[in-house]
């Protein structure tokens, strides 16, 4: 079996197209780039692991306080080590507004 894990690929297809370093860890900063990763496809816990959120269901809970409708699935994922997990999917339904309007994501 390969040990190559679906996370390691998909966190290096991204941070290759688009992803810049973190320019700190703040949680402020962490909920942005999850936001940005969520907007262009559903992310992994392992593959957001990968680009640097050390706690993504942390910030993901967070979000949701903040108001954005973020859905969890599972699916099995192998992580560095070879050893598979289920893992949360989180996909960005949408959020809403100052004013409760709900806006989809696109």
């Amino acid at each position: 079996m390969n040990n190559t894990s679906t996370a390691a690929i998909s966190a290096q297809k991204h941070s290759d197209a688009a992803a810049q370093p973190l320019p700190d860890t703040s949680y402020a900063t962490q909920r942005s780039f999850i936001l940005q990763c969520l907007r262009e496809q559903p992310h992994s816990t392992l593959e957001l692991r990968a680009l640097g959120i050390c706690s993504p269901a942390s910030r993901i809970n967070e979000l949701r306080n903040q108001g954005y409708v973020i859905e969890t699935t599972r699916r099995h994922e192998y992580d560095s080590a070879g050893v598979l997990h289920s893992i949360a999917v989180y996909t960005l339904l949408a959020n809403t507004n100052r004013h409760g309007a709900i806006n989809y994501a696109e």
